[in-house]
């Protein structure tokens, strides 16, 4: 029997609990995309808090003023990439999550300009409830697609909670743009620029220069300079070499 085109997402561990089923049977690629960033909005905060990094503090230190690209920029500009790593870095339980940090930082700068950074699309397919397995998993079916994520939680700690949830939140952003059919635009922005807060502003300087700020194309420029601004697993593989990266599709970060 041919598997049913839908996504299920399960699982049940401390105060995190989910348990939906997307029916993606005659839906169309924009469905698809949206069931994904709904997906993706639900599990991210958690798979950054299981990291172990203060939030709290990240959060704080993530104030643009204003919004759109130039708050950013601003930012960045004003403020000493030394000065904000030290800030990112207090309250870590390893020094290597700086990575978590960065990336939740990133993230809550970019939620607070205003900049869209995923595949947001409206009319997300209502799901239908699934009690929650006792593991974490994610199983998606959608024409040739297919991924299939699993954690066992028997004495499972909380930074491998963050990876697999980390793992459905990277399939679902980066599905989400193949299935919304936007297009990396980015190229044109990080020839020769490696990891750098400084780089990252010239690279967003320029992006803002030509008005190309469509949200593939503002996760690609700060992936590219090497800041991922959404839940990864490779955010997690310092701290924790067992934690795998996903593999590389197309360019890889630099630093």
């Amino acid at each position: 029997m041919e598997a049913k085109d839908e996504i299920i997402i399960t699982g049940e561990y401390k105060d995190f609990r989910i348990g939906l089923r997307y029916d993606l049977s005659g839906k169309g690629a924009a469905d698809v995309a949206a069931a994904l960033y709904s997906i993706s909005e639900r599990i991210e905060p958690s798979a950054f808090r299981f990291s172990g990094i203060d939030m709290k503090n990240a959060d704080s230190l993530a104030q643009p003023k204003g919004s759109g690209l130039s708050a950013i920029i601003s930012f960045l500009d004003a403020n000493p990439q030394g000065a904000i790593k030290q800030a990112l870095s207090k309250n870590l339980p390893k020094p290597e999550l700086i990575s978590v940090a960065e990336s939740y930082f990133f993230n809550r700068m970019l939620f607070k300009a205003g900049l869209q950074f995923k595949a947001k699309a409206e009319g997300a397919p209502s799901p239908a409830d699934e009690k929650p397995d006792d593991f974490i998993g994610f199983i998606g079916k959608y024409g040739s697609w297919m991924s299939i994520k699993k954690l066992g939680l028997e004495s499972v700690q909380d930074y491998e909670v963050s990876g697999i949830l980390s793992g459905i939140n990277h399939t679902a952003v980066n599905k989400g743009f193949d299935f919304a059919m936007m297009k990396d635009g980015s190229g044109p922005f990080l020839a020769g620029k490696r990891k750098s807060f400084g780089n990252l502003s010239e690279a967003l300087k320029a992006l803002e220069g030509k008005g190309q700020a469509d949200a593939m194309t503002v996760c690609r420029v700060f992936e590219g300079i090497g800041y991922r601004p959404y839940a990864s697993p490779e955010m997690l593989t310092d701290a924790y070499p067992d934690i795998k990266p996903p593999k590389v599709r197309g360019r890889k970060p630099k630093g």
